[in-house]
């Protein structure tokens, strides 16, 4: 699954620089996407990155 075909306010697990566990996906901007990480910074994940079913939302798919 695409980053682009998530819902608003889905939750994205990964590890955050702000030392948050997860992202909430708002919407797509152009090449990128808004996000806000649980401790309320902003992030910008490329439309395209690629996701997978993780717990009660998703994480992103680790390339080989």
């Amino acid at each position: 699954m695409k980053l682009y075909e998530l819902k608003k306010g889905s939750k994205i697990y990964c590890e955050c620089s702000d030392e948050s566990t997860f992202l909430i996906f708002d919407h797509i901007d152009g090449m990128y996407s808004f996000c806000t990480t649980e401790n309320g910074n902003i992030a910008h994940l490329h439309s395209s990155t690629e996701l997978e079913p993780f717990n009660d939302g998703y994480r992103i798919v680790e390339e080989p």
